[in-house]
């Protein structure tokens, strides 16, 4: 998995698009925004054609079972992908990001915050602890 060469543009439109999409299990949950956002960048999924869910008890079985937790799963997916761990301190634009708030969560970094859906929209999520950073690689 490698970003386009205009991956900035896209992500920025992207983020322009759906602005105003509010949460929905399996549809806009953490995990689907955020892969939607990597395959914007890079014209490719991160999770995995197996991997379904259709509410928030199957979402929480589906990441029990494929990497015992949500930072275990991005984990898995994200090294078979090849995106590289970065160190929190170095996170930019376009890294997928793992954080703790009072369950795991997943988002993707705008240079500055972590976005990720909310009831209202794209928002800059609150978190206690970044657990994990993930880049995609250039082209």
């Amino acid at each position: 998995m490698k970003k386009k060469e205009d991956w900035i543009t896209k992500f920025d439109l992207f983020i322009q698009k759906y602005y105003d999409k509010p949460f929905e299990w399996a549809k806009w949950d953490c995990c689907m925004f955020s892969d939607a956002c990597i395959k914007a960048m890079t014209g490719e999924s991160l999770i995995p054609k197996a991997l379904k869910w259709t509410d928030e008890e199957s979402a929480l079985k589906t990441i029990r079972e494929y990497g015992k937790n949500l930072n275990g799963s991005i984990k898995k997916a994200a090294q078979a992908k090849k995106l590289e761990k970065i160190d929190p301190n170095f996170m930019q634009k376009g890294d997928l990001c793992v954080i703790k708030q009072e369950t795991q969560l997943c988002g993707i970094s705008d240079g500055h915050k972590i976005l990720g859906p909310s009831e209202s929209g794209i928002s800059r999520i609150e978190y206690k602890e970044i657990l994990a950073v993930w880049r995609i690689p250039n082209v």
